[in-house]
């Protein structure tokens, strides 16, 4: 079945990010030394043949997917210095994910990984969740906590992000799934219920 949604916004960097009115989202950040240099010439060729495609179309879901996979497929692999594996760097980040409710948006379902985090955001009941702010400011604001934290400085997150507007409450309930089951995948526990940063 069709139904009518208002965009709000829809911009094309590295990544397309497409907000609706009432949207909820998965989202998906990497720190930004997560990657080998060649996967990230795989993802921009995908980003190439995305930009050249409706949003709305059938064919930019398939190739958004296929940019998702792969980047998961070597997230979980985990490269970089995946420091988010530290207690302390990865309790500061639900400190953050937390504090979004101030900024209009609920977290009900994230999980840290030891390179990236997933997390879906919703808007807050009767406010509109302005996508792009809220992750601006929760990149800004978890950045500095958790290189504080560290004792470091310099870059943490990659510049942009992967989101996804969720269509339907199945597919919700689909990523939420995924959220769960993201640090079972990739070795980390054996049940998303040990993972001590899975909601």
């Amino acid at each position: 079945m069709a139904f009518l949604v208002k965009t709000t916004r829809f911009t094309r960097s590295r990544l397309p990010h497409w907000e609706v009115e009432g949207g909820r989202y998965f989202v998906t950040v990497r720190c930004h030394d997560s990657l080998p240099h060649d996967v990230v010439a795989r993802l921009q060729e995908v980003n190439l043949s995305l930009q050249r495609i409706g949003a709305a179309s059938p064919e930019f879901t398939r190739m958004q997917r296929q940019y998702f996979l792969t980047m998961e497929k070597y997230l979980d692999q985990g490269a970089g210095a995946c420091l988010l594996r530290r207690t302390d760097a990865a309790n500061a980040l639900v400190s953050c994910l937390a504090s979004l409710e101030a900024d209009g948006a609920l977290v009900p379902h994230f999980t840290i990984m030891p390179n990236h985090w997933h997390a879906l955001i919703a808007p807050v009941v009767g406010k509109t969740l302005d996508l792009y702010k809220v992750m601006a400011q929760l990149k800004g604001r978890s950045s500095r906590a958790i290189n504080e934290v560290l004792g470091r400085r310099g870059p943490l997150w990659q510049r942009e992000w992967f989101d996804r507007w969720m269509r339907s409450e199945e597919e919700w309930v689909k990523c939420r799934d995924y959220i769960r089951q993201n640090p079972v995948k990739a070795g980390l526990v054996k049940d998303w219920q040990g993972h001590l940063w899975t909601q």
